[in-house]
């Protein structure tokens, strides 16, 4: 499980690196570089070539901190066996957040160097960041059901942390919920623009998961295995 998920950190932050020399040399010298744009599209902060690469540097960084993280959360987690039991899912889910940040990186790269020559608004892309977001959401939902009790993957609440009955309802039927998002955030992303799109990207993403942690709650007050986890009184 580990020693896919680093093949796969591997392979992503490789690409990650090649994309920072690319637009290094890719990117032209004493010209403000776009390093932040709005919802719409429209860039609207500027930074040097060499702080623009800098904050692009923070992306394959992140996935190195993310990648060593998701490789001691096993030996942290106090249900290991649980964890090694949801490997698939475990694989997966880091799969695919490597691959999401590579295509960040990538698409991050090609976004300011465009700016850099001229280009005034990147609206499609930040549609394509939506739209791989609704993707991992998708992945997410379809290994969430597959799932055993863990500290660091599923909806990890009071509840499913201590009801392995209130755990399997839960994400019984949060996982569709999930790959419901997701096809409706990809939908949204080439169906809406500006700030509307990401209001309702992120309302439909958390409209589920709390409905998520709620749901926990009101199977885990019926759960006939409800006292063998932690004395948590509600």
């Amino acid at each position: 499980m580990i020693r896919t998920g680093l093949i796969w950190s591997g392979l992503a932050i490789a690409a990650m690196l090649a994309t920072l020399v690319w637009a290094w040399s890719a990117l032209p010298a004493g010209v403000d570089i776009p390093v932040h744009w709005g919802p719409g599209g429209e860039a609207d902060g500027f930074a040097t070539r060499g702080k623009a690469l800098l904050i692009l540097a923070i992306l394959p960084a992140s996935a190195l901190f993310t990648s060593v993280a998701l490789a001691l959360a096993p030996s942290l987690d106090p249900f290991k066996a649980n964890l090694r039991r949801s490997s698939q899912a475990y694989v997966a889910i880091w799969a695919g957040c490597m691959v999401l940040l590579a295509a960040l990186t990538a698409g991050i790269a090609l976004m300011m160097v465009r700016g850099a020559n001229g280009a005034t608004n990147s609206n499609e892309f930040v549609r394509f960041v939506l739209a791989g977001c609704g993707v991992l959401f998708v992945i997410i939902g379809n290994y969430l059901p597959k799932t055993r009790k863990s500290f660091f993957i599923g909806i990890r609440t009071p509840w499913t942390l201590t009801s392995d009955y209130t755990w399997e309802k839960t994400h019984r039927l949060v996982g569709p919920l999930f790959i419901a998002a997701g096809l409706v955030g990809i939908v949204l992303a080439f169906t809406m623009s500006g700030i509307w799109l990401v209001f309702s990207f992120v309302g439909t993403i958390l409209a589920v998961s709390l409905f998520g942690v709620a749901y926990s709650w009101w199977v885990w007050r019926k759960a006939d295995d409800r006292d063998e986890g932690a004395d948590y009184v509600v």
